[in-house]
C-alpha cells in the first residue's frame, strides 16, 4: 500500500494533465499513487497517461460526464494511501510536497490535516509575513468555522492539502450534490472533529487554462444553483461558539513584591465575578514573601509555587499558563490592583462577541503607597489602548506598543500560539499581540479598570544600555508579521557644513518623490569629520544601528542629480551600484570605473540588458559621491574582514564605538589581512606543535616595498570585489559635480556620443 494517495479529476484538459501529472513524477517522495479518472471527456486523456510509462498511475474512464465533484470522489474512493490529496488539472505541486507532508504528519501524530500559503508565486518554504499577508495564518476551530459561514476569505483549498485518510473513515467524503460549495461544506464537517494546520510553505501553483471556469465562479447561468447550494449548507452547519462562563484563572508572577502583593491580592477578592482561581508563582524572591502570603493560602481560590531561579516575568508567565484550569487567563501584577468589576466587564465583552480572543482595559497610575500619580512620568506619556479595527491595529503596531491594561486572554488561544516567548524581554506582551491580531480582533474596555504602581523597578522600565538594544527586539518581533518595506538613508558627509544649492535642489526632489511614493527615509548627515573615510565609516555604523535600515544611498554635498537617475538606482535589485561623472576638468575621465573586456582596439564593457536600451555595467570601482549599498553588503563584509575593526577617536568619550573599516583611504590591507588569515589557520590547525614561517618570506617581504594609493571609495570596491559581490554602474543618470563650476555628465550619453562633448552646456556657478 503506498504512503501517499492521488486523486485527479479531467475533462478535456490534455496538455495541462501532462503538466500536472509531471509535477507528480517529480517528486522527491516516492511512495506514491495517482488515480487519473476522465469525468466523460470527449477526448482521450489515455494516452497522456500512458506516455509515463509509471505504473503509479491509473486511469478510469466514465463515458458520460457527471460533473463535480464526480470524478475526484471516484478517485478518493478507489485509493489505498495512507495519506490523501486531490489535485486539478490546472494545478502543479512543488517538488518536495510530499515529502515535506509526510515527514510532518510523522513527527505530528496529533494533526489530521495540512494546508500551505495559497497564491502563484515562488514555491517551497515562504516567510512567516507571507503566510500572514495571504491570510492563511492558523486559527481556532471556531474562527474556521465562522470563516466559512460567513464567506470572509478563505485561504485554503486546492492542491496544497493532505489528509490523513482516517478524516474519510471520520466525517465521509465531499457530498456529490453540491458543486461550488462541495468542500466548504466538507471542510465544515472536518473542522469540528479533527485538528488542522496550515504551514508556511507554497506547494502548488493554478496555471491558467485559457477558456477554463472554475465552477465556484458566478455567472447568471449558474447563480439560481449556487444560492441554492449556500443555502443548503448554511442550513446544514451553525456557528460554534466558544465558551463564555467558565472559569477565570488569574495568573501572578511574583518577584521581591511582597511589599506589594496583599494589595493585589485583596483587588482580587474583591470582584464581583467570583468563579477565578489564582495561581501564585514566586521566580525566586529574596524578600519576605512567605510572610506576605501567610493570610491568604488557606483559601481554596489560590495556590502556591516556588521556583529556585529568577528567570522572568515571560518564562513564569508560561509556567502558570501551564498550571491553568480557567477558560480564560489573566496575568496579575504583584505590584498592581483593580477595580472589582474588572472580571465581570471582561467576561461581559466575551459574551458580546465570544469570538473574541483577547479583551482588556485601560489603566491608570498610583504611587507606591497607593495614592493617585499626579505628576509627570514616562510611562504616563505611552498612548492608551483605545478599540481600532484590525487593520488599524497592524499598523499601529508598526510603530511600536500600546499601553494597554490588563488583559483577559483565552486560555486555548494563548496555548495554541505557544505562549510568551522570553527573547522578547520587556515587550514580550506586545509580540504576543502581534501574534493573536491575525486571529480575530481585540477588544479594549476603554475605563481605567487596572490600577498600575510607579516605584522605580517597574518591567517597563529599562536601563539606556538595555533601551540601545530594544529597537532591534522590536524589529526581530515584527519581521514575521509584516511585509519587509524599504527604508533609504540618504548619507551626506558634511566637512565644514555647507551644501552646494543644487544639492539641495536635488535633495528636495527627490525626497518629494519618495514621500508621495511611501518610501520611508532618513537623511543623515556627518558634520565636521576632516577624514572622509571615518565619516564613511562612522554613516554605515549608524546605518546598521538600525535594523529597519534596507539601502544606504551615499551622496556627496558638491553633486546634483536627475531624480529619475536616483530612483532608478534605488529600485534595482543588484546590491552595489553607483552613478558615475566626469572627474572636474578632465572630460575624458570618469570616477566609477567600468571593466573593460576585448583586445586593445575592440574594448567594450558588458552587464545587464535593461528595458531603456542601455546596460547596467559591471563596474571595477565605484565612486562614493553617488553610491547605492544594501544592507545584506555590510552585514557580509563584517563576518568576511572580521580584522577591520577599529576603536572610535570621537572627542566626546560617551560616543565612542567600536567601528568598521568599511572604507580606508591610503594603500590597500588586504594582503595583511589575507596573511593574517592564512597565520591564524595554520596556527589552528597545528594544535601547538609550531608553524613554520620560512614560507611566508615572499610574502612579507611583498609587505615591504610599496603599494600604490587608493582612495576610499576605490578600496571600498576592491574589498567588495575580493568577497565576491559584484558591483555596477546605472549609466543613464546625469549628475553634476560641483567645485569652482559645475561639471555634468551622463555617462550613456558619453558613450553612445548622442552628445559630443563640445556641445554640452556648462552648469552655472554653484552658490556655496
Amino acid at each position: 500500500m503506498p504512503r501517499v494517495s492521488i486523486s485527479i479529476s479531467v475533462l478535456n484538459q490534455l496538455e495541462p494533465l501532462r503538466n500536472t501529472l509531471q509535477s507528480i513524477v517529480n517528486q522527491s517522495f516516492k511512495d506514491w499513487e495517482c488515480f487519473v479518472v476522465d469525468d466523460g471527456s470527449s477526448v482521450s486523456h489515455e494516452g497522456i497517461v500512458r506516455s509515463f510509462k509509471d505504473d503509479r498511475i491509473k486511469f478510469h474512464r466514465f463515458p458520460i460526464n457527471k460533473g463535480v465533484p464526480h470524478g475526484g470522489l471516484y478517485g478518493y474512493k478507489n485509493t489505498t494511501g495512507e495519506f490523501v490529496t486531490a489535485l486539478g488539472c490546472d494545478e502543479v505541486i512543488y517538488e518536495h510536497k510530499l515529502r515535506d507532508q509526510v515527514e510532518f504528519f510523522d513527527k505530528n501524530p496529533e494533526i489530521d490535516i495540512i494546508w500551505g500559503v495559497p497564491g502563484n508565486g515562488p514555491m517551497g518554504p515562504v516567510p512567516s509575513w507571507e503566510q500572514y499577508f495571504t491570510g492563511a495564518h492558523n486559527r481556532s476551530k471556531e474562527l474556521w468555522i465562522k470563516n466559512f459561514l460567513h464567506r470572509e476569505g478563505v485561504p485554503i483549498g486546492g492542491g496544497s492539502c493532505l489528509y490523513r485518510r482516517k478524516v474519510f473513515d471520520s466525517v465521509g467524503y465531499p457530498e456529490e450534490n453540491l458543486t461550488a460549495f462541495s468542500d466548504f461544506e466538507f471542510f465544515l464537517r472536518v473542522f469540528k472533529k479533527h485538528k488542522f494546520q496550515v504551514l508556511p510553505f507554497r506547494w502548488m501553483n493554478e496555471i491558467k487554462i485559457p477558456g477554463h471556469v472554475q465552477v465556484s465562479v458566478r455567472t447568471e447561468k449558474n447563480a439560481a444553483k449556487l444560492d441554492k447550494e449556500w443555502e443548503y449548507v448554511n442550513q446544514k452547519h451553525q456557528l460554534l461558539l466558544p465558551p463564555t462562563d467558565g472559569l477565570v484563572t488569574f495568573g501572578m508572577p511574583v518577584y521581591n513584591h511582597s511589599k506589594y502583593i496583599g494589595e493585589a491580592i485583596n483587588a482580587l477578592l474583591a470582584q464581583t465575578d467570583q468563579n477565578f482561581e489564582l495561581i501564585i508563582f514566586d521566580d525566586a524572591s529574596t524578600d519576605k514573601l512567605d510572610e506576605a502570603l501567610k493570610p491568604f493560602l488557606s483559601n481554596p481560590k489560590i495556590t502556591f509555587h516556588r521556583s529556585d531561579k529568577n528567570e522572568g516575568m515571560a518564562v513564569t508567565g508560561n509556567k502558570l499558563l501551564k498550571l491553568a484550569k480557567g477558560e480564560f487567563f489573566v496575568l496579575l501584577s504583584a505590584d498592581d490592583t483593580m477595580d472589582p468589576t474588572f472580571t465581570e466587564k471582561c467576561r461581559k465583552s466575551f459574551k458580546a462577541d465570544p469570538f473574541l480572543e483577547y479583551v482588556s482595559c485601560q489603566n491608570d497610575f498610583m504611587t507606591e503607597d497607593g495614592k493617585p500619580y499626579t505628576q509627570d512620568h514616562v510611562l504616563k506619556s505611552i498612548p492608551k489602548a483605545v478599540n481600532h479595527t484590525r487593520q488599524e491595529w497592524h499598523d499601529i503596531f508598526y510603530i511600536g506598543n500600546v499601553y494597554f491594561g490588563m488583559g483577559m486572554y483565552r486560555t486555548s488561544t494563548l496555548i495554541e500560539v505557544g505562549g510568551w516567548q522570553p527573547e522578547f524581554g520587556v515587550i514580550a506582551d506586545y509580540q504576543m499581540y502581534l501574534k493573536l491580531l491575525p486571529r480575530y480582533n481585540f477588544y479594549v474596555i476603554e475605563e481605567p479598570l487596572t490600577h498600575t504602581r510607579i516605584h522605580g523597578k517597574n518591567q517597563s522600565l529599562i536601563s539606556i544600555p538595555d533601551s540601545i538594544k530594544l529597537r532591534r527586539t522590536y524589529y526581530e518581533a515584527q519581521r514575521p508579521f509584516y511585509r519587509p518595506r524599504p527604508k533609504i538613508m540618504i548619507a551626506t558627509p558634511f566637512y565644514e557644513l555647507k551644501g552646494f544649492s543644487p544639492y539641495i535642489a536635488s535633495l528636495d526632489a527627490t525626497t518629494k518623490v519618495m514621500t508621495k511614493m511611501g518610501i520611508e527615509y532618513e537623511l543623515k548627515t556627518l558634520d565636521g569629520d576632516s577624514y572622509i573615510h571615518r565619516a564613511r565609516n562612522s554613516i554605515c555604523m549608524d546605518f546598521l544601528a538600525d535594523p529597519y535600515m534596507t539601502d544606504l544611498f551615499f551622496i556627496d554635498s558638491d553633486m546634483a542629480w536627475s531624480v529619475n537617475g536616483f530612483m532608478s538606482i534605488l529600485f534595482r535589485p543588484e546590491p552595489v551600484i553607483g552613478g558615475t561623472y566626469p572627474v572636474k576638468n578632465k572630460w575624458e575621465m570618469w570616477t566609477s570605473k567600468p571593466e573593460i573586456l576585448g583586445e586593445k582596439g575592440n574594448e567594450h564593457f558588458f552587464g545587464i540588458n535593461l528595458p531603456d536600451g542601455n546596460q547596467l555595467i559591471k563596474a571595477n570601482q565605484l565612486a562614493g559621491g553617488f553610491l547605492r549599498v544594501k544592507r545584506s553588503v555590510l552585514e557580509k563584509f563584517i563576518e568576511y574582514y572580521p580584522y577591520h575593526r577599529y576603536n572610535d577617536t570621537n572627542p566626546i568619550p560617551t560616543l565612542r564605538k567600536e567601528q568598521i573599516e568599511f572604507f580606508s583611504a591610503g594603500v590597500s590591507r588586504e594582503p595583511e589581512v589575507q596573511l593574517l588569515k592564512d597565520l591564524e589557520q595554520e596556527i589552528s590547525e597545528s594544535n601547538g606543535s609550531g608553524v613554520d614561517l620560512s614560507k611566508y618570506k615572499t610574502r612579507f617581504e611583498e609587505l615591504r616595498k610599496s603599494r600604490d594609493f587608493i582612495g576610499e571609495d576605490y578600496c571600498f570596491s576592491n574589498r567588495l570585489k575580493a568577497m565576491g559581490c559584484p558591483l555596477f554602474i546605472l549609466p543613464n543618470v546625469t549628475i553634476t559635480h560641483f567645485g569652482i563650476n559645475g561639471w555634468t555628465g551622463n555617462f550613456s550619453e558619453h558613450v553612445s556620443n548622442k552628445k559630443p562633448e563640445a556641445e554640452k552646456p556648462e552648469a552655472p556657478n554653484a552658490a556655496g
